[in-house]
């Protein structure tokens, strides 16, 4: 509201100085016209340029030190133009033009179209360079009629700030004169007074122009000063004039800033009070639930050393304390689990707590591994104990490695031998290939091991892995005092049978037709001679892997100098 009424108080004092200036104006060029006929007149009459004339013309410049000349322009039958008569200012001597010559010669380039509406009756006023190269004013006044037209004009030469001193710049209100094709006749502003500057494009000048009314005001954007201003205009009435008159709208509006700043500022004060004693209010029962919240997180994250220190006895007080409680109830479930998880896979171990695994079983279809040392009773009975466990601890936690990062789970380990699982207890399509790439990255694994052992002056280890898929029962075996998750089943001991066979083929690895023909296309394999195993009727068809196929069928072997050795007789299979 304070800003609408500045606009309006505003609008109306540029209203009242461009009026002001008008009539100022107006007053000066009608004295000026007045004057100038008078000279005008003794100039047409004086033929022979008596003495008195031009102690009269001295006289005339004498009272107006800012009127520089005054000339008697006739335009014949044949509309050529001439210079009759002139009156020249002694100041056009300190302009270095005393005969008035360099003057003349600026008005005539002009040339006769410039006049031509003169001649029709109008006075014409614009700005001209002065000898000196400062900016002066020229009007043209229609002197002696000829029938419809006129035949003598009376072309009048002024400095410019004879018409400056009528203008205002007040430090918040700046007026300025402009002709009537919108281009700066005066201004304020020596940098904005340049000749023909066209201001005609200014959307308030456009206005005054358009010549529908003598007077206005509007907000509009200059931009020779990059900014919005509130301006009014107002029409002089003579030779096509009018003035402007404008403020910056910053300026305008710096008070109504001020304002709105202090009750801005005393909002937020106001503000800021009323939100600190709102939280300081609000404090004791928001922040125990935040405490509260934070604890959440933290168990979210695994950290179940949470201690709240409730204060008072209010319900969020008794809520803290169950807390506390719960968080120890499930950092010693966490512990189980973790201890679950050293004696059995993550997926079976969160089946066992989650209850849902009960004594028995379910058929599933899955892949069985199984792997053993050779020669590890001999190996045994020459160390000590201790180093057997340190050579075995070494031994299987590369391989289990193995085992996991390819998705599969260990089953159980009978002392060297290891048992694992592809497809129990959650399958996938993958699961063959995993099983196979397991036992060629163990093949690599174990050949590292054997540098780093014979660098330290021990045996190198030689190992056998047998792989077969099938149906099995999957699930809890034994007593409701004691179980174990496990899976049985006829593809459990053949898988065991291939494991023991690689004895008998002098090779590391062995898998039957059934891994095979599932795989075939990944990996490179060699078939052996069929064999019959134990419990079994018919012969098996065994294979051994020496390496991967890629998309476009090339082989990549992956042998060692521990992939094969001596063969014996297994107690298991015969051929």
């Amino acid at each position: 509201m304070f800003v609408e009424d500045n606009t309006a108080l505003m609008q109306q004092m540029n209203l009242d100085t461009a009026t002001n200036v008008a009539h100022q104006v107006r007053e000066l060029f009608d004295g000026l016209n007045e004057r100038s006929r008078i000279l005008g007149t003794v100039l047409l009459e004086d033929k022979k340029k008596a003495s008195s004339t031009d102690q009269l013309i001295k006289s005339f410049f004498s009272k107006d030190k800012d009127f520089l000349a005054l000339y008697l322009v006739h335009r014949d039958d044949g509309s050529k133009l001439s210079v009759l008569k002139s009156a020249l200012s002694e100041e056009l001597d300190a302009l270095g033009d005393s005969q008035g010559v360099k003057t003349l010669d600026s008005i005539l380039k002009l040339g006769e179209n410039y006049f031509e509406p003169s001649f029709l009756g109008e006075p014409k006023i614009s700005s001209l360079l002065l000898p000196d190269q400062t900016s002066g004013v020229l009007f043209v006044l229609p002197f002696v009629q000829t029938g419809p037209t006129f035949s003598h004009l009376l072309v009048g030469v002024l400095r410019q700030k004879k018409i400056l001193s009528t203008l205002s710049d007040s430090g918040i209100i700046t007026s300025f004169l402009l002709d009537s094709t919108g281009k700066v006749l005066a201004h304020p502003d020596s940098t904005r007074a340049a000749i023909d500057e066209d201001l005609s494009s200014l959307p308030i000048v456009k206005q005054l122009l358009e010549g529908k009314v003598n007077n206005g005001q509007t907000r509009y954007f200059d931009p020779q000063t990059q900014a919005w201003h509130l301006g009014a205009f107002r029409s002089v009435g003579f030779a096509g004039l009018g003035v402007i008159a404008e403020v910056f709208e910053s300026t305008a509006f710096e008070a109504a800033n001020r304002v709105r700043y202090r009750a801005s500022l005393i909002a937020l004060i106001i503000l800021c009070l009323a939100f600190l004693a709102g939280y300081l209010y609000s404090g004791s029962i928001t922040w125990p639930i935040k405490k509260l919240v934070h604890a959440a997180h933290q168990i979210s994250n695994g950290n179940f050393k949470i201690n709240l220190k409730p204060k008072g006895r209010d319900e969020v007080a008794q809520l803290s304390i169950a807390f506390n409680e719960m968080a120890l109830g499930l950092e010693e479930r966490d512990r189980v689990k973790e201890t679950f998880n050293k004696f059995h896979s993550k997926e079976i171990a969160e089946k066992l707590l989650s209850g849902e695994v009960k004594l028995g079983g379910e058929r599933k279809t899955a892949t069985i591994f199984f792997s053993d040392v050779r020669g590890f009773t001999a190996m045994s009975e020459t160390m000590a104990p201790e180093e057997v466990v340190v050579m075995l601890n070494e031994y299987m936690t590369i391989m289990v490695s193995i085992i996991r990062k390819n998705k599969g789970i260990v089953d159980k380990y009978v002392g060297d031998a290891i048992m694992a699982l592809w497809g129990v207890p959650l399958s996938s399509p993958d699961d063959t290939k995993n099983a196979v790439t397991a036992c060629l990255e163990m093949r690599e694994a174990l050949a590292k091991l054997n540098e780093l052992r014979i660098s330290r002056g021990q045996n190198a280890l030689r190992i056998g892995m047998g792989l077969n898929r099938g149906e099995v029962i999957a699930g809890n075996i034994g007593s409701e005092e004691k179980m174990e998750y496990t899976v049985i089943g006829d593809a459990v001991n053949t898988a065991s049978r291939m494991e023991s066979m690689t004895k008998e083929y002098g090779t590391d690895f062995l898998i039957p037709n059934t891994i095979r023909n599932e795989v075939q296309n990944l990996f490179v394999f060699e078939q052996f001679e069929s064999a019959k195993v134990k419990g079994k009727t018919d012969a098996i068809e065994v294979f051994t892997v020496h390496g991967y196929k890629d998309a476009t069928g090339k082989e990549t072997l992956v042998k060692t100098e521990y992939s094969s050795y001596s063969k014996e007789k297994s107690d298991k299979s015969a051929h």
